[in-house]
């Protein structure tokens, strides 16, 4: 009996065991951003663009980009370019937490998601959504730039 008895208390403290170690915290980690480190010239070197399909990633591109440029100011101001010349845009900008709202003159305002920010390097997802035939908002694609200081 007292063997019963030590068997049935081993494999309830197993179990209690394995409950609490397989238990974690849910939340996601929100990348920290020193709001410091955004301040300069920023050039692109890589971008990629994916879809969602039926639960899987698709890569529709994946390659060097050389062109884009964004330079933050202290000020709250930012111009976005192409390093080839042929585009620029000044407009406005606040952080949130990782959430980057880049806001137009014209009153549209994109929020992109900074994924990584150091010194040097500087990583923007920026989802693209379509509205859909019901009223409602699909992703079409989300597109990740990879960003290196150039001053």
């Amino acid at each position: 009996m007292k063997t019963l008895r030590l068997i049935g208390m081993t494999l309830l403290m197993v179990m209690l065991a394995v409950n609490f170690t397989a238990c974690s915290d849910d939340e996601e980690e929100q990348t920290i951003i020193d709001q410091a480190n955004l301040i300069g010239k920023w050039q692109s070197t890589w971008e990629k663009v994916h879809k969602v399909e039926n639960g899987k990633e698709v890569v529709t591109s994946d390659e060097a980009y050389t062109n884009g440029l964004w330079e933050f100011k202290a000020d709250g101001t930012c111009t976005e370019g192409y390093a080839d010349g042929g585009y620029t845009e000044t407009s406005r900008w606040s952080l949130k937490g990782n959430k980057l709202t880049i806001s137009y003159d014209d009153g549209y305002s994109d929020v992109l998601t900074i994924n990584e920010l150091t010194a040097n390097k500087l990583v923007l997802a920026f989802e693209d959504w379509n509205n859909t035939d019901d009223g409602g908002l699909e992703l079409d694609d989300i597109t990740t730039t990879t960003y290196k200081k150039i001053n």
